[in-house]
């Protein structure tokens, strides 16, 4: 049974817009920054529906080339294509009278989109190399990262698509806008990966508590869970202080600043530089770490053409598990 953790009102809010997904059989749109947890909400969803004893089957549409969905999603007939010798029966027909949960679903271009709509509005779909129309039944969870709204009016998502997916709304912050979920969620991995890797508990300094409740955590809780394992690989059985946090450095305040020196302001020039280029890799850092790595998510994200943004990830000397 799928657990999600959370003590403050945002959780109980989030709580009771999936008892109502759950409870009206109707598509639902859950959106919210990489890292959040959305897959966790669908299969909530999914399992306090009437469809629970059905298969959740997950499709994760960035990892999908786009040639590929309509064979992924409604398969194909034997000979329909070179190579197809048997028939697949596709992830529509696996899913049938469970949740189909479509992730990254900013991922999928136009013409694909065409396709999941009539599967929507009509409950049907056809196999490649198929002449028959099939009849489906199945509900369609749909997440995203990105602001579809903003997709569709730029012209890279369509509206009716849009609006057929967005009848219940399930819309995940941050963690750091809900800072009171922190707490038991890190004491859950902290009990639950010492209990898997047979680890001694850690305890924190009053400063490392501090830290932890008001990092910003860019890669909200798939980055405090992997904080969590970190600290039991590395320091199972003490007592873990601020320096120890394998932390993103963050940005200084920016109040109380000192004066330039007159050093730096004549080497204007220089000086920017160093400042755009920390400010780069910074920014890329949290980029990536908010996506969990994917840099077509965080190019798409961050308004660059992936290959500019791949030419600045190697200027920095970045990866894409950079952390």
């Amino acid at each position: 049974m799928t657990m999600v953790l959370g003590h403050g009102p945002i959780h109980v809010r989030l709580m009771e817009l999936v008892a109502a997904a759950a409870t009206n059989d109707a598509e639902v749109l859950i959106q919210g920054p990489s890292g959040v947890g959305k897959e966790l909400y669908a299969r909530l969803v999914h399992e306090q529906s009437v469809r629970a004893p059905h298969p959740f089957i997950p499709v994760n549409c960035g990892a999908l080339p786009p040639d590929l969905f309509e064979n992924e999603l409604f398969g194909h007939v034997g000979g329909a294509f070179t190579g197809a010798k048997t028939r697949n029966r596709g992830l529509v027909a696996e899913a049938e009278h469970g949740t189909l949960f479509l992730d990254e679903l900013d991922a999928l271009p136009l013409s694909s989109q065409v396709k999941l709509l009539r599967l929507i509005q009509q409950k049907e779909y056809r196999p490649l190399g198929d002449s028959r129309l099939y009849h489906s039944d199945v509900r369609i969870i749909a997440a995203t990262n990105t602001d579809l709204l903003a997709a569709a009016q730029a012209g890279h998502f369509r509206f009716d698509l849009f609006f057929r997916l967005r009848v219940l709304p399930i819309d995940v912050p941050p963690l750091r806008e809900r800072p009171e979920d922190i707490q038991p969620l890190l004491e859950y991995y902290l009990r639950r990966y010492a209990d898997e890797y047979g680890k001694a508990p850690v305890t924190f300094t009053e400063a490392a508590r501090h830290r932890l409740m008001t990092y910003a955590w860019p890669g909200n809780i798939r980055e405090l869970e992997n904080c969590a394992r970190y600290l039991l690989c590395t320091r199972a059985g003490t007592c873990v202080d601020e320096e120890d946090l394998p932390l993103l450095a963050e940005p200084a305040p920016t109040g109380h600043r000192e004066p330039m020196s007159a050093v730096s302001r004549e080497s204007f020039q220089v000086a920017k530089r160093r400042v755009v280029e920390a400010f780069e890799k910074a920014w890329l850092e949290g980029s990536l770490v908010e996506h969990g790595g994917n840099i077509a998510a965080a190019a798409r994200a961050s308004g660059k053409h992936r290959r500019a943004f791949f030419e600045l990830m190697r200027r920095h000397g970045l990866k894409a598990h950079s952390r």
